[in-house]
């Protein structure tokens, strides 16, 4: 009964969007209030039904229903409830089921929202946003049915993928992953709408600004929360390996970063219109490609789903989508030029525009290096690779630049700077890089990219700093606060700029932090019997015993375990083993990490000898690992500090009201130019 609920859920999901793409369009060119409540109806029941369809999949691998073809394949009756739960992302159909889960609830949330609110945009991207729901409804009513029946029916099935059921953090990477996917639909869908209407004005950017920094939160955790599994699961002692599907995840974070910096612009000067328009629709084009490529089984990898159906549906909605967005934003060219241009080349205009080629440039570069490989062997049937030393060197030159105008940036003013305000501004920063460089060296440190990440970081902290403390002195002074309440109401009455300046802080400790594991470390493999040593970084590995015992929540499940003492800046004892899943021919690694602020000691277990109790280690010591993910926090944080709403109420006599927007008069106190806060603007 629960399989043919959860199919007629999809079937009838995918007949509500359908008909709030028809209904959405005609209120809009009606303008029917009554269809246009008709419409979001629709939109609140396809995300019910959806939720409705996904929570029958989860009870059908929590009771281990195996007469589901799914289930049968990602499920045993041995697995625990946990990874039974998470399953439903853990291979092609489920995870299809979980986007269109997320999709709709997205839709809907946006939907609710904006109710009574932008009534000239609200009913074209909701058209959008039903129309891609209406896709993803049509593949799993199609190609690829989650709820699929299958007999005869097995009474045992494999479990999930061996590296999926391995870490728990499998149910945190994918959805974070997912949320950041599906969200980006929702600028997409706005700027659509804004195209068709033509109001591309600053009302679409104010309206998309936050929809794009919430998926971009969640993209970007989930990036660094894969990284992270990665590093903790696969046991080779790296966490970004330039795979294809890490590069599906990471070209549309790429170009919504681009997005967000230029949207800044466009808001506040009208000028880089046209780079706003194209980089809402790239984003969205790289969320299906991404798609497409983790699940048409085109490319052979860790993160990728087997072959199936349904590539080339995606392939056809990819350019469905590509060239009717393009067709649209070329139609409306004439009205994306804006009223400015950037005053001088020495400009924050200008800084914003380097700095989105830059993003460009990096995109083109991971692109290229994802799809040529295809395509050869599309073209000629030849099997190449590019592997992670080209990404290195094509990537690594633009993401210093990158790095560098991540603190130029904000020291520049609008308009034009003059060369006493540059010197003025950057002076100390450019002074305490080079210092940095200095002790970098005086303590052994060497190669261009570490150094070079250094010195760039600490030029651009230096000048996030500077921009805190002045604006707090001359708070403190004029309103006789304590300096550090100066500055954090400062903050919190700014939060755009300031949490943006705590977004670049945590990614300059991300930066020094992968720029010095990646190249600092050190690593030694040893063969060793029970008794015998092994010398790495300054640490000795003492190899202790082999053991070998099923695993307590899944006996189905050979764990060979090695122990190890360690003794060095650390100590205590490590245990690295290989675990023999049913659903995997290979024996999967589990490394063991022993972690502090200065450096990881991380130990895998690579082979054994059962009779002789000899085994092969690999220990690495790698540098600084944990302030990747430290810096992610702050990352995070500071992006949900940039968007948190202000309750604070204004004296209706404060404001200036003109026509439908209230303008706020700046705040009194005298501050730098690049520090004090822009005018607010609020919409009524």
């Amino acid at each position: 009964m629960l399989p043919d609920l959860g199919h007629a859920a999809i079937v009838a999901g995918l007949a509500l969007s359908v008909y709030a793409v028809v209904a959405f369009v005609l209120a809009a060119r009606r303008r029917d209030s009554a269809l246009l409540s008709s419409a979001r109806r629709a939109v609140y029941a396809s995300f019910g039904l959806a939720a409705l369809a996904a929570a029958a999949m989860v009870v059908l691998l929590l009771t281990h229903d195996f007469s589901v073809l799914y289930v049968a394949r990602n499920n045993a009756t041995t697995t625990p409830p946990f990874f039974s739960v998470i399953s439903l992302w853990a291979a092609l159909e489920g995870s299809i089921l979980f986007w269109t889960f997320l999709l709709t609830g997205w839709a809907s949330l946006v939907i609710w929202r904006t109710r009574g609110r932008h009534s000239a945009l609200v009913p074209w991207a909701g058209a959008t946003l039903a129309s891609i729901s209406t896709f993803f409804f049509a593949v799993m009513t199609w190609p690829g049915n989650p709820f699929t029946r299958v007999t005869p029916v097995a009474s045992e099935g494999p479990g999930p993928n061996a590296l999926l059921q391995n870490h728990p953090f499998m149910g945190l990477h994918p959805p974070l992953l997912y949320l950041g996917y599906t969200g980006l639909a929702v600028p997409f869908a706005f700027g659509i709408a804004a195209l068709i209407t033509r109001r591309t004005d600053e009302e679409w950017l104010g309206i998309v600004r936050r929809w794009t920094l919430v998926p971009w939160i969640f993209l970007t955790l989930g990036i660094t929360a894969g990284a992270w599994w990665s590093y903790a699961v696969l046991g080779w002692g790296g966490y970004w390996a330039w795979d294809p599907v890490e590069n599906a995840a990471l070209l549309p974070w790429l170009t919504a970063t681009a997005f967000i910096h230029s949207s800044m612009v466009a808001e506040r000067r009208g000028a880089l219109r046209i780079w706003t328009s194209a980089l809402v629709i790239a984003t969205f084009c790289l969320t299906l490609l991404g798609t497409f490529l983790t699940r048409s089984g085109v490319i052979a990898s860790v993160h990728s789903f087997t072959q199936s159906a349904i590539g080339p549906w995606f392939l056809a909605a990819i350019a469905i989508a590509l060239t009717g967005s393009l067709g649209l934003l070329i139609w409306r060219l004439p009205g994306l030029v804006g009223s400015e241009r950037p005053a001088a080349p020495v400009s924050r205009e200008s800084a914003f525009l380097l700095n989105n080629v830059l993003f460009l440039g990096i995109t083109f570069a991971v692109l290229f290096g994802t799809l040529y490989p295809l395509a050869v062997e599309a073209l000629s049937g030849d099997t190449v690779s590019v592997g992670a030393p080209w990404y290195d060197r094509v990537n690594a030159p633009l993401f210093l630049l990158l790095l560098f105008l991540m603190g130029v940036g904000p020291a520049l003013p609008w308009g034009a700077a003059s060369w006493g305000s540059v010197r003025d501004r950057l002076g100390v920063p450019v002074i305490t890089g080079v210092a940095g460089v200095v002790a970098s060296l005086a303590l052994g440190m060497r190669g261009v990219a570490p150094l070079a990440t250094i010195g760039f970081a600490l030029f651009v902290v230096t000048i996030l700093a500077d921009e805190l403390v002045r604006g707090a002195r001359s708070r403190a002074r004029t309103r006789g606060e304590p300096a550090a309440l100066a500055a954090w109401r400062l903050a919190t009455r700014n939060r755009r700029r300031y949490g943006g300046y705590l977004v670049h802080a945590g990614i300059c400790v991300m930066a020094v932090a992968i720029a010095i594991s990646a190249t600092q470390g050190q690593d030694a493999t040893a063969t060793l019997r029970p008794g015998q040593a092994m010398q790495v970084g300054g640490y000795t590995l003492t190899y202790q015993r082999l053991v070998q015992e099923p695993l307590h929540d899944d006996p189905r499940v050979m764990e060979t375990r090695a122990e190890v003492s360690v003794a060095g800046r650390q100590s205590g004892t490590l245990a690295t083993a290989l675990r023999n899943y049913p659903s995997s021919t290979t024996p999967i690694a589990t490394p063991s990490v022993q972690t502090s602020l200065g450096e990881d000691l991380y130990v895998t277990l690579l082979s054994f000898d059962p009779a002789s109790s000899t085994v092969t280690l690999h220990a690495l010591v790698n540098p600084l690992v944990v302030w990747i993910w430290l810096g992610g926090g702050v990352v995070g944080v500071g992006a949900v500090f940039a968007i948190w709403p202000d309750r604070r109420r204004v004296p209706v006599a404060a404001a200036v009201a003109v026509g439908p927007v209230a303008i706020m008069p700046p705040i009194r106190e005298p501050m730098p130019d690049s520090a004090a806060p822009s005018v607010q603007v609020e919409k009524a």
